[in-house]
């Protein structure tokens, strides 16, 4: 592969990058481990199903997956570029019961199971709300990093030890202020 080859690939990679982040209003942010292992440590013992809204990288997926064996993990992912890096990531990890599917989880038709992760722009809280909302049972968790859920009653918000961030926690059925 030529210089200019290389140059022309890292180009189109980081403008996929860039043009999902904003059509998505969200840039994929990556999850250290230690970050990880306390959202882990919210998730109940007696759940079967944990999906991520926007699992970008797939570091929290992967993490929960590796943690917790007993339950299947779902991370949706719409940008293409790190969609396909936790793909690959997954392979390598070789986690059965752990999947990654490409799409915009406001527009799947599918169950979000026990437990709902994310870490994703406040300008798409109000969309996680309508997802969860359509979509949850009653007793199902919702974790999410960083921004609290708009209109939303949150039963804990704990501060990270490894960041600045908070972490909502919502039961839902629970969620709503009286």
């Amino acid at each position: 592969m030529t210089d200019l080859s290389v140059l022309v690939f890292v180009v189109i990679i980081l403008a996929l990058i860039a043009i999902y982040s904003v059509r998505l209003q969200s840039v994929p942010m990556p999850t250290l481990r230690s970050a990880a292992d306390e959202i882990i440590a919210y998730i109940p013992a007696d759940i079967r199903s944990v999906t991520d809204f926007g699992s970008g990288w797939g570091d929290l997926a992967i993490a929960i997956a590796r943690a917790r064996p007993d339950i299947s993990v779902t991370g949706i992912e719409l940008s293409p570029v790190p969609y396909a890096i936790s793909r690959m990531r997954a392979v390598l990890a070789g986690k059965p019961n752990l999947r990654f599917i490409r799409g915009d989880f406001r527009k799947l038709d599918r169950d979000p199971g026990d437990v709902v992760v994310c870490f994703i722009d406040p300008r798409v809280m109000s969309d996680v709300a309508d997802v969860c909302s359509q979509r949850l049972r009653d007793g199902a968790i919702v974790i999410s990093r960083g921004f609290a859920i708009p209109g939303w009653q949150a039963f804990g918000e704990v501060p990270m030890k490894t960041s600045t961030d908070r972490l909502y926690l919502y039961r839902f059925g629970k969620h709503k202020p009286a």
